[in-house]
């Protein structure tokens, strides 16, 4: 087969992005012409938009040896020089290109974002307005100097992009631009109308792709977002953000071995990235590998040692394998790169804890020395005042912080401790009729067991993130953010509840009077943990304990008989059981 017609199959294949055939064939063709500069650049191409940017970069300097006053050779050197991170080189090599074509805008544009890369933004802006001397209507360069507006005047530029997009309605650039500015301002419909129009203009791009998969999974549309990931993905199968974000989701549904692929493949491809090694080690995690996790995490720590949450996951996994003071230290090197992000304070208050029930001295020593340190963080006050059994009545800011935190986890954490409250209340309270009121209603639990089609029920609950899980459940009326207490001093009598539940709320309130008080006239429900001194004291775990006289004391003050008493167990703690009592009263 003749040179001509190989060559143009090699070009008819490479214009149809049939890149691996392309290539077949620009490879035959040198092995009889292996010095033709054409092919050579062509070949480097290829390897370029498959992100195989040193080979690509090899085939370009091979190319401008044959040709070396050929301007579009060092124009596509520099694209793979810049890939590299090899900006200097980069611009070396646009100068030449500029030395030889000064009137080509497109090298002023790339020469452009490379500076900008560099963050040398006048120097960028100089090169963006050179390219519009040369072409008024350049947009690709208009968009990109309103760009390097970005840090200095972020209003200005989306006014510029705004401006360009209007002037230039088949211009994709600037809309792709509005819509990824848009999202990260969360203004979700804006980014999504930028976006539809971008997709329009490009028809195939796999950045279009991914920031509509990002603006469905901000809206919960996983479905959707699953589709435009996969999307990008096919378009471009070299896209790390579309390959994780789609793998994230497979871990979610628990479709771990596509996940792992996918993981893996983002890893070859980009080897630190510190994303890819935190998703897949938590995909490991999920998966009780343990072992392979912590290998990912401290990949993690090696690239970006101040890297709080590989700190603050390398603590979780240490302390399910019960090594408690390691994890602390984690846990604490955590806490001290980022104090804002209350999972590391709550995954503290939560170990010392178990550490408590094998070193109590040193784990008191330890909160202590954190509130001392922090004095304002709610989590340490409460441990240092649970350790010493101190008395913090109904602590509303710290119960709803820590549901808010507990929120996406409870149900899964219930599982293992095998709670079985809302069977009891159950089976103590039988059908009931008309209104009931599920006070600290969680996730729903309670209004699962008690829903018939002869009541309704309305939930009440601190933590806007629990109260959001027990939407989910269906079975709720109405459901109330707000304090128990003041709900039932300010609420109950509009009602009129039929039955009033309190399942595993007492151990948040302490001094029980304000709130009985209120309940007085409602058939109530509740479960308390047993103490046998005193009246009432924070224990170790944080939560109130009652001695059951204090409770019957409070209940008959306030009027109410017991109907039915019943030992229960409340869950299980280091595989022992929790004992408590239900209570009917009226």
């Amino acid at each position: 087969m003749s040179y001509d017609i190989l060559f143009q199959q090699a070009l008819q294949a490479h214009e149809q992005g049939n890149f691996d055939a392309a290539e077949k064939i620009y490879r035959q063709i040198l092995q009889t012409a292996p010095n033709n500069p054409d092919v050579l650049n062509l070949l480097g191409l290829v390897a370029q938009a498959k992100n195989v940017h040193n080979e690509a970069v090899e085939l370009f300097y091979k190319a401008i040896k044959q040709a070396p006053k050929h301007a579009p050779f060092y124009f596509n050197l520099a694209i793979s020089l810049s890939a590299l991170d090899k900006d200097v080189e980069a611009l070396d090599n646009l100068q030449r290109a500029i030395e030889l074509a000064p009137d080509e805008k497109e090298i002023y544009n790339r020469q452009g974002l490379v500076l900008q890369k560099l963050n040398r933004i006048e120097e960028a802006q100089q090169a963006f307005i050179k390219a519009l001397q040369l072409d008024p209507n350049y947009s690709e360069a208009k968009t990109n100097l309103a760009m390097t507006y970005i840090n200095s005047d972020k209003n200005k530029a989306i006014a510029f992009l705004q401006e360009i997009a209007n002037q230039f309605p088949q211009d994709g650039l600037s809309r792709y631009y509005l819509a990824t500015l848009s999202f990260d301002n969360n203004d979700l419909q804006a980014a999504q109308k930028y976006a539809l129009e971008a997709q329009k203009i490009f028809e195939e791009s796999d950045e279009i792709s991914l920031i509509l998969g990002l603006i469905a999974l901000k809206q919960k549309n996983i479905a959707e977002a699953k589709e435009n990931f996969a999307a990008s993905l096919k378009i471009n199968p070299h896209n790390v953000a579309a390959m994780l974000n789609l793998a994230n989701i497979e871990t979610n549904e628990q479709l771990f071995a596509e996940a792992e692929k996918k993981y893996k493949q983002a890893l070859d491809l980009e080897p630190n990235n510190i994303d890819a090694h935190l998703n897949y080690a938590n995909m490991l995690y999920l998966q009780s590998r343990l072992n392979e996790a912590l290998d990912e995490y401290r990949a993690v720590i090696l690239l970006n040692p101040k890297s709080a949450a590989a700190s603050n996951n390398i603590g979780v996994i240490l302390r399910d394998l019960g090594t408690y003071d390691d994890a602390l230290g984690l846990f604490f090197n955590a806490f001290a790169l980022d104090q804002t992000k209350e999972e590391y304070s709550l995954n503290i208050a939560e170990t010392l804890v178990l550490f408590y029930r094998q070193d109590p001295e040193n784990a008191k020593k330890i909160a202590q020395n954190w509130l001392k340190n922090a004095p304002n963080n709610i989590y340490a006050q409460h441990t240092c005042a649970s350790f010493n059994g101190e008395k913090i009545e109904n602590n509303k800011v710290y119960t709803e912080k820590l549901f808010d935190n507990f929120a996406d986890n409870y149900e899964l954490v219930l599982k293992r401790i095998d709670y079985s409250l809302p069977r009891s209340i159950r089976e103590l309270a039988g059908n009931v009729e008309g209104a009931i009121v599920d006070l600290g209603c969680g996730s729903g639990l309670v209004g699962q067991a008690l829903k018939t089609p002869q009541n309704h029920i309305i939930g009440v609950d601190i933590s806007r993130n629990m109260i959001n899980q027990a939407a989910k459940k269906g079975v709720y009326k109405q459901l109330v953010k707000g304090d128990v207490v003041a709900f039932c001093q300010k609420k109950l009598a509009d009602i009129k509840p039929s039955l009033v539940v309190l399942a595993d709320v007492l151990g948040y309130i302490g001094n029980l009077a304000p709130l009985f008080e209120a309940l007085k006239g409602y058939k109530t429900c509740f479960s308390i943990e047993l103490s046998a001194d005193g009246d009432y004291k924070l224990n170790e775990a944080g939560r109130f304990i009652y001695n059951p006289q204090y409770v019957e004391n409070v209940l008959q003050q306030n009027g109410f008989k017991i109907i039915a008493k019943k030992e229960t167990v409340l869950r299980k703690e280091d595989g022992k059981d929790v004992n408590g009592l239900l209570y009917l009263v009226q």
